[in-house]
């Protein structure tokens, strides 16, 4: 679809399927006038102050009526778009909302693009482009932290740090051009000394903010879970018990489970995503076998891996069955060992075991029963915690793209120093400085291209 910037949208702003009220969303220089005629009222509509809310009924173009509706009136540039905004709230459901949305476009305006509204607010100046991607994250947000995160973000706080440091940045470039024009007269106007200590200082900031994104990450997407171990060892079982419900299917048979199953579950304010996969073991079954190294992949990009045995198995099985997964000292495992039901006089309860010459955590539990599952929630939330997962979620860069930006200004300021300790005159050194706020221009759109533009809002839903 073409996007013209002068054309009238229309979109649903809510969810299709039953409900009480759904709202038609209409934004562009000729929304009034479309409304208009399909809306019948007490007032026209462009007559109608901004702010201002409208009983009346919608009518399709040959003038049978479709509904009755409330049109809520924004004036430009007053408004979410910073256009003339026309809102109408119908009954919801699975017909009239479509209806309704069908006479408007037929009246005159053009069905709208995946986050054009979002959009058209970035284009015409009223939020930053940082500001726009915390909207769709705000809408997708799952946790609690997620919203708060996604709120900081919608209301500046990224884009003010960003726009402290291209200050800092900026008046750093000011200097550097102000000494070239003194130097000719053997005057210097700023010590290099300083020039250094206040890259260093910026440069530092930039790498702290973009190392916020693996929190970010996990705030958005949730703490990743992978749940492994030998076939037969209950994995599905306290999959099942973690979540509360019986989501993965049990049986006594080996290798029952043969892809992975993820579901998302809350624990202590902190969205877990669990993944529960294949019995990791040599097998000969080709569906089984891809099964298996589907779950060794997953364990590859997991935050938290858990191996879990069962009670009364071989010695060392764990150990056997981690020489098998990607571990390296970015993994967090916790070794479980299920079924302790199975072996009287077994309690459940949290020790230390060694691996690999590291002490592991293990939890001993019954997925049938209940007993030590609670403990095994704890302590994945003590591993939360000890990897610098702050409660703070003021300033948390939630995108990648934002932690490239980040890190690519950081970069450019190092080649920044290393033009000063290298002796290269002030013109280098203000290169790199620019480049570095250029980088940080495309966080908040004031340096960006259509192509990245369409990658943004592609990605938000209809109607935002």
């Amino acid at each position: 679809m073409k996007i013209l910037p002068d054309d009238t949208i229309a979109a649903l702003a809510t969810p299709p399927g039953e409900g009480a009220i759904a709202v038609i969303r209409l934004s562009g220089p000729r929304a009034l006038e479309i409304a208009d005629r399909a809306f019948r009222g007490r007032t026209p509509l462009a007559a109608a102050r901004g702010f201002t809310v409208h009983h009346g009924r919608i009518v399709a173009p040959g003038g049978e009526e479709l509904d009755e509706c409330l049109a809520t009136v924004f004036r430009s540039p007053r408004s979410y778009t910073g256009e003339d905004v026309v809102e109408v709230s119908c009954h919801g459901g699975f017909f009239v909302p479509g209806a309704v949305l069908d006479a408007l476009v037929r009246s005159g305006a053009r069905h709208a693009a995946p986050g054009e509204f979002t959009r058209r607010a970035f284009l015409n100046g009223k939020m930053d482009l940082s500001r726009a991607e915390a909207v769709a994250a705000l809408i997708a947000a799952r946790s609690d932290r997620a919203r708060r995160a996604s709120l900081a973000q919608l209301h500046g706080r990224l884009a003010g740090a960003v726009g402290e440091l291209r200050d800092g940045m900026k008046s750093l470039c000011a200097l550097l051009e102000l000494d070239l024009d003194f130097a000719e007269e053997g005057l210097s106007v700023v010590k290099r000394e300083e020039i250094v200590r206040k890259i260093g200082l910026i440069r530092a900031r930039l790498e702290e903010m973009a190392g916020s994104f693996r929190q970010g990450r996990m705030y958005r997407d949730g703490i990743s879970v992978v749940i492994t171990g030998p076939p037969n060892a209950g994995k599905s079982s306290l999959f099942n018990a973690l979540l509360k419900e019986s989501r993965a299917i049990v049986t006594p048979v080996p290798g029952t489970t043969r892809d992975f199953l993820e579901e998302s579950v809350m624990l202590g304010g902190i969205l877990f995503s669990l993944r529960d996969t294949a019995g990791i073991r040599v097998a000969e079954d080709p569906v089984e076998s891809a099964g298996i190294a589907r779950a060794v992949e997953s364990a590859r990009g997991a935050d938290i891996i858990v191996i879990v045995t069962e009670a009364g198995s071989a010695a060392g099985e764990a150990e056997r069955v981690s020489r098998f997964l990607p571990l390296d000292d970015g993994h967090e495992v916790i070794f479980v060992t299920n079924k302790i039901d199975l072996v009287p006089g077994k309690p459940p309860g949290v020790s230390r075991m060694e691996l690999g010459g590291r002490a592991r955590t293990h939890v001993a539990l019954s997925a049938l029963t209940g007993g030590g599952v609670h403990a095994l929630s704890e302590e994945m939330l003590n591993v939360v915690g000890s990897s610098g997962f702050s409660s703070d979620e003021s300033l948390c860069v939630l995108s990648e793209r934002h932690a490239a930006s980040l890190l690519k200004g950081a970069g450019l300021l190092e080649g920044a120093l290393r033009s000063l300790e290298s002796g290269l005159t002030n013109e280098f050194v203000a290169l790199d400085l620019r480049e570095a706020v250029s980088a940080l221009g495309e966080i908040t759109g004031d340096v960006t291209s259509e192509d990245v533009l369409n990658s943004i809002f592609a990605e938000f839903c209809i109607g935002k």
